[in-house]
């Protein structure tokens, strides 16, 4: 995930929304620098055929160097909701490092660009290679969205292009060595496309039909410009301007018309199977955490109703299946004209028919959900499969661990308070609280004060004050994507239900991380006088209380540990290269399928092979001589 929106909200979302200072209550900032863990550029140069098609469903961060030459866009899978299927790349206002780029300002700058590999237009194969034409019936078709969604502001996702900011298309003709434009839009936002569609990404079709791109060297690209916002304060200003593109497509024998396709495809991606929780200690674990039914969205994008199968497996650390539930076959309505997803509950709204099977020691499993276009075949199947990583450990987590936003309050007052609530199965001691602060453009939130604060619960809400830490602290930066942890002067032994949070001394923006992909708006509150208000912000603020001694003597938790691991290139072709830090001559690399089979298993080396695996979506893990699961990352393996 990346930076998305700058968007102000206060509790009366009145006419104060429009003045030039902070009014009263909370608010939502974009953020200035995000990190993106990715491998060194790829920058190799190769030639494709088409078919050319990209969904984006079955990886993250940089675009695959099989198809995409050179990038400043991302790879996510948040930044758009319900894109044609799961995944999508997003040009915004930020640079291939994460920062916002030098010359960004109020004014229009040139911003990111997605540029394909070579593709031949001049032939294609079949039983024998024959000459491209005009005649042939060439389109290039994508979606693509403004940022920002429509409905009420405060649950977007994403800022949409201003007027003055645009998305272009270009071709290249390498006779000239130059580049054409064939479609371009200026910024708008997402209600005016959802006012004509009832779904606001919008299809484009550009047909190829001059002959100076029917070259062995054609490419096409996707650029953008962005302007930042005037916003009331200067160090507030970041990532803006967000245009989402998703399913891609180039071939012959086609027509402007031609947007529907026989693919059953998942929309976003696995959720919990926890009630409320991402992650929560593996000692509070019970029965009654497990979610009754989890929620998911599926599409079948062809103009017939289609049979679909769907299932879900959930596997412990040794790939030993612990769950299964198999929805088995239901037809599934085409998603146009009515912009219809499956509505059938047992594939839709499945069961959580199982229960983790903890033991009061760290532990993680993964849920894959695979879904299979039943009779005919589906044209597109790295969108089939999602996959969610449920950890246990010692913190509890409403968020996914990667911000799109800041988060902070205000207040006419010289003090404001922050308590999120967390439900305790047994006596347990809290002995630190890790928080993910943004790191601002000029420095500003760097010299705020808190104090750590435990309250009791009281009809929902917080109650009486159990502790406050003595010591004063502000925000720290451990890195990008990492989690600062503050230690309590005093552990604090706890029961039953209590809410975590810190007094701030001052009513300065903080700029807390803010995850506007799980929301757990009912259970944060704030205090600017002497009441308390629930949060109606659509996202979980990024806080992790944690439980035990191991949090206070240095122990790394899951999170730390996973970013010590390094996988590159990913996309992977042949070989990968692999650094983890704490590895030994006992580290065993296991490589599972998206099915959940373990299709290789080697110890621990700077460099495997993967050239013998079928393209598609793997994950490595990474675990000690006992077994123990040390760290996990996706890959995509590309032929």
């Amino acid at each position: 995930m990346r930076p998305l929106f700058f968007l102000i909200v206060a509790l009366t979302l009145t006419a104060a929304l429009h003045a030039q200072q902070y009014p009263e209550g909370e608010w939502i900032a974009p953020l200035s620098s995000s990190h993106r863990q990715q491998p060194p550029k790829q920058t190799d140069t190769v030639t494709i055929e088409i078919p050319f098609f990209d969904d984006f469903s079955n990886y993250e961060g940089l675009p695959d160097p099989k198809r995409w030459l050179s990038s400043d866009a991302f790879v996510n899978s948040d930044y758009g909701p319900l894109p044609p299927t799961v995944g999508m790349v997003t040009l915004d206002a930020l640079n291939a490092n994460g920062d916002l780029y030098p010359q960004a300002s109020t004014n229009t700058f040139t911003a990111d660009t997605l540029a394909s590999q070579f593709i031949r237009l001049d032939s294609i194969t079949g039983t024998y290679r024959r000459q491209l034409h005009p005649s042939d019936s060439l389109y290039l078709s994508f979606f693509y969205l403004p940022g920002g969604w429509y409905g009420d502001m405060w649950e977007r996702i994403g800022m949409a292009p201003s007027q003055q900011d645009s998305l272009f298309l270009d071709f290249y003709t390498p006779a000239d060595s130059q580049w054409h434009t064939v479609w371009a839009i200026g910024g708008h936002n997402a209600d005016t496309a959802g006012v004509r569609s009832r779904w606001p990404w919008r299809y484009v079709a550009v047909k190829i039909d001059d002959m100076r791109f029917f070259t062995n060297r054609f490419q096409f690209r996707f650029r953008n410009y962005a302007s930042l916002d005037k916003n009331p304060k200067a160090g507030i200003a970041g990532n803006c301007d967000q245009w989402n593109i998703d399913y891609i497509y180039l071939n012959y024998n086609r027509t402007a018309g031609d947007s529907t396709f026989r693919d059953v495809a998942f929309v976003e991606k696995a959720p919990s199977m926890l009630k409320h929780y991402q992650a929560m200690p593996a000692r509070q674990f019970a029965a009654s955490e497990m979610a009754d039914n989890v929620s998911l969205k599926i599409v079948n994008r062809y103009n017939q109703t289609l049979a679909s199968n769907y299932s879900y497996t959930v596997f412990n650390a040794n790939n030993q299946a612990v769950g299964h539930y198999d929805g088995g076959y239901e037809n599934i309505n085409p998603f146009f004209p009515n912009g219809q997803y499956q509505t059938m509950p047992v594939h839709c709204n499945p069961p959580v028919n199982f229960t983790y099977p903890i033991d009061g020691t760290t532990a993680e499993y993964r849920v894959v959900h695979v879904v299979r276009e039943g009779v005919g075949g589906d044209n597109h199947i790295s969108n089939d499969t999602i996959t969610f990583l449920q950890r246990f450990s010692n913190y509890y987590a409403y968020d996914d661990g990667v911000p799109e936003n800041g988060y902070g309050l205000t207040a006419t007052g010289s003090r404001v308070w922050l308590a999120q609530r967390y439900d305790l199965n047994v006596v347990d001691t809290l002995s630190a609280v890790d928080l993910f602060f943004n790191r601002t453009r000029n420095g500003e939130n760097e010299d705020i004060t808190f104090q750590i604060c435990i309250w009791s619960c009281r009809h929902g809400k917080p109650y009486q004050l159990l502790y406050k830490d003595s010591e004063k602290m502000s925000p720290a930066f451990d890195g990008f994507n990492r989690y600062h942890r503050y230690p309590l002067t005093t552990p604090v032994t706890v029961d039953d239900t209590i809410f975590v949070g810190f007094e701030q001394l001052s009513s300065d923006y903080i700029n807390l991380g803010f995850d506007r992909n799980n929301d757990s708006r009912q259970r944060l509150y704030y205090r600017t006088n002497n009441e308390w208000s629930q949060s109606i912000l659509s996202g979980s603020v990024m806080m992790r209380p944690l439980f035990g001694t191991a949090a206070t003597v240095g122990i790394t938790p899951a999170a730390t540990a996973e970013e010590t691991f390094t996988v590159y290139p990913n996309p992977a072709h042949t070989l990968l290269n692999l650094r983890f830090a704490d590895s030994d001559n006992h580290t065993t690399v296991t490589c599972f399928n998206a099915r959940g089979s373990i299709v290789m298993q080697l110890p621990m080396s700077s460099t495997i092979d993967v050239s013998h695996l079928p393209s598609g979506l793997y994950l490595l893990r990474i675990s000690d001589a006992n077994g123990k699961v040390k760290a996990t990352k996706k890959i995509i393996i590309s032929h």
